[in-house]
C-alpha cells in the first residue's frame, strides 16, 4: 500500500472520536445501573452509537449522532451526575453546535461533504474543549486551595492515598515508598503546574510526562471514568502528534493486512478488532479492558510527545491543538459556560457539579474556608440550610447524616440540609402521612402533608424543572470541619 495514501487518511477527528466514544463507554460502564438495569431506552442508542464510533472513528455523521444522544442522555439524568458528567455536556454540545456550524458553512459555499468537513469541523471545535480542559484543572486545584484540605486528618487527598494503600494491593508497593504528606504536597504542586502548561502553547506538551501518567494511577486508585474522561481530553490536545505516529502505525498494521487478509479492508479489520476487545468484557473484568485500552493510549501520547520534543525541541510548541484562537466564534460561549459552572459556589448558587470535587471545601451557611477566594452572595439559595429533627419518613430521616467520602469508614455525620434539596426530596415522595419536624432561620418548624401547618408554604412544591435540572446542593457538616465529599 502507498504509504502517503494512507498516512493521509488519518484525520484529528478519527483519532479523537475513537477516544470520545471509548470515555462514553466507560462512563456508561461505570454507571451502568442508571440505563441498563433500569432499561433506560436513550442509554442503549448513546451506547450502542458509541460502540459504533469506537469501531469506525472519524465518520462525521455517526459521530455526530453519538454527540447528539450523549448530550440527550446525559441531560436526561441531570443534576444527579458527577462533576466531569456536568463538563462532558457541554463540551458535546460545543461539538455539535459546530458541526451544525460547519454543514451550514459548507452547503452556502456548496463546497462537498467530503473528509475536509472532518478537519473543519475538529479544527471548530478543539480549541473551546482544549481551553476548558485546562480550566478544569484550574478551577479544581483552586478549590482544593482551603484549610480543611490542607488539614490532613481529614483531607479529601489525604484520604484518598490512605484508602488505595489499604484496598489496591496493586499500588500499595508504590504508594509504601513515600509519606502521605510527600504525595500530598507532590500532588499540589503538580496540580498547580497543570493548568499553566495546558494554557501555554509552547509548554503544552510537557504537561502530558504527569498528566498522563497521573491519570493511569488515578485509574488504578478507582477513577477511572474520570480518568478516561481527561486522557481523552489529552488526545484532542495531542492530536497533530498523534496522527503523525499512529499514521505509521497504521500503515505498518495496513501492510501486515494486506500480506495475511487483503480480503478483508483496512476499516473492516479495525472494526473487528475493536469489536472483538469490546466483547472482551464479558470474560474480563471492565476494570482490567479499561486498563488495557489506557495504557495503549498513554503509551501512544508519551510516544507522540518524547517524538515532537525530539524533532522539534522542548519548547517549540508543535504537534499539538491550537486553543487561544478567534476561530470558534460564538462557539465560546460553551467556555463561558463552563468557567460560570465553576464560579458558582462562590456567588451563592449550587455547590454540586461544579468541579470542586474531593476539594473539603464549604462555602455554605456564611462559612468559607477557602485560603484566599472571597465568596460574592449574589444569590442567598446556597445559605438556606435545614436542620432536620425528626421525620416519619425514613428517606427524611436520612438527611440528617451523610458519611464523608473518604476516611472515617462506617461513620456518619450530622449535616444539615439545603432548603432547595428538602423541596425536591418532599415533592418526591407519595407518602400521604409525611410528617417532618426541621429548624429553618432558627426557627423550628412541623410539616403535616394535607395539612395546616406551620411549615413554610412552598416545602410540598417541586422546584421548577430548569431549577432542578441547574441546581444541586452537597450536605454541609455541622461543626467546624468540611469532611470530604465529591
Amino acid at each position: 500500500m502507498n504509504y502517503r495514501k494512507s498516512y493521509s487518511e488519518l484525520k484529528s477527528l478519527t483519532v479523537f472520536s475513537h477516544a470520545w466514544a471509548a470515555q462514553s463507554l466507560v462512563q456508561l460502564v461505570f454507571f451502568h445501573s442508571v440505563w441498563f438495569e433500569q432499561g433506560v431506552i436513550l442509554g442503549y442508542i448513546f451506547a450502542a452509537l458509541a460502540i459504533l464510533v469506537f469501531m469506525f472513528p472519524g465518520r462525521v455523521w455517526l459521530f455526530g449522532a453519538m454527540i447528539f444522544a450523549s448530550i440527550v442522555y446525559f441531560v436526561s439524568q441531570w443534576p444527579f451526575v458527577v462533576n466531569h458528567i456536568f463538563i462532558d455536556t457541554f463540551m458535546s454540545a460545543s461539538m455539535l453546535a459546530a458541526l451544525i456550524w460547519m454543514v451550514v458553512h459548507f452547503k452556502r459555499r456548496q463546497i462537498p461533504f467530503d473528509r475536509d468537513l472532518a478537519d473543519a469541523w475538529f479544527d471548530k471545535f478543539a480549541p473551546v474543549c482544549g481551553a476548558a480542559f485546562a480550566f478544569m484543572y484550574f478551577s479544581i486545584i483552586v478549590s482544593k486551595l482551603n484549610t480543611d484540605f490542607f488539614n490532613l486528618d481529614i483531607s479529601c487527598l489525604a484520604g484518598m492515598i490512605e484508602e488505595a494503600h489499604d484496598r489496591r494491593p496493586l499500588l500499595s508497593p508504590l504508594l509504601s515508598i513515600a509519606s502521605v504528606e510527600f504525595y500530598f504536597w507532590f500532588f499540589i504542586v503538580a496540580e498547580a503546574l497543570l493548568p499553566l502548561m495546558l494554557a501555554i502553547r509552547k509548554t503544552r506538551l510537557l504537561a502530558f510526562y504527569f498528566g498522563v501518567p497521573f491519570h493511569v494511577l488515578l485509574g488504578l486508585m478507582g477513577h477511572w471514568p474520570f480518568s478516561s474522561f481527561m486522557i481523552a481530553l489529552y488526545v484532542l490536545v495531542a492530536a497533530p502528534a498523534l496522527v503523525d505516529v499512529l499514521g505509521k502505525v497504521t500503515d505498518w498494521a495496513d501492510r501486515l493486512r494486506n500480506k495475511f487478509v487483503p480480503a478483508v479492508s483496512s476499516t473492516l479489520g479495525f472494526a473487528i478488532v475493536s469489536g472483538l476487545f469490546l466483547a472482551s468484557v464479558w470474560v474480563i473484568k471492565p476494570s482490567w479492558a479499561w486498563l488495557i485500552w489506557t495504557l495503549g493510549v498513554a503509551t501512544a501520547l508519551l510516544c507522540a510527545t518524547v517524538r515532537e520534543h525530539i524533532k522539534n525541541g522542548l519548547f517549540a510548541g508543535t504537534g499539538v491543538s491550537p486553543m487561544w484562537t478567534s476561530k470558534p466564534g460564538l462557539l465560546w460561549v460553551f467556555f463561558v459556560l463552563v468557567v460560570l459552572n465553576s464560579l458558582s459556589p462562590y456567588v451563592g448558587l449550587k455547590t454540586q457539579t461544579n468541579v470542586a470535587m474531593y476539594s473539603n471545601m464549604r462555602t455554605e451557611g456564611g462559612v468559607n474556608n477557602h485560603m484566599f477566594m472571597p465568596r460574592f452572595p449574589l444569590f442567598d439559595i446556597q445559605d438556606d440550610l435545614v436542620e432536620i429533627v425528626a421525620s416519619n419518613n425514613a428517606t427524611i430521616e436520612e438527611l440528617k447524616t451523610h458519611p464523608a467520602r473518604y476516611g472515617f469508614g462506617g461513620q456518619d455525620f450530622d449535616v444539615y440540609v439545603n432548603y432547595f434539596e428538602l423541596r425536591r426530596s418532599v415533592a418526591g415522595l407519595e407518602d400521604r402521612d409525611l410528617e417532618i419536624t426541621y429548624i429553618r432561620d432558627g426557627k423550628q418548624k412541623t410539616f403535616k402533608r394535607g395539612e395546616s401547618n406551620e411549615a413554610d408554604s412552598d416545602l410540598d412544591i417541586a422546584p421548577s424543572i430548569w431549577m432542578q435540572k441547574a441546581l444541586y446542593f452537597r450536605p454541609v457538616f455541622k461543626g467546624d470541619l468540611s469532611y470530604c465529599l465529591h
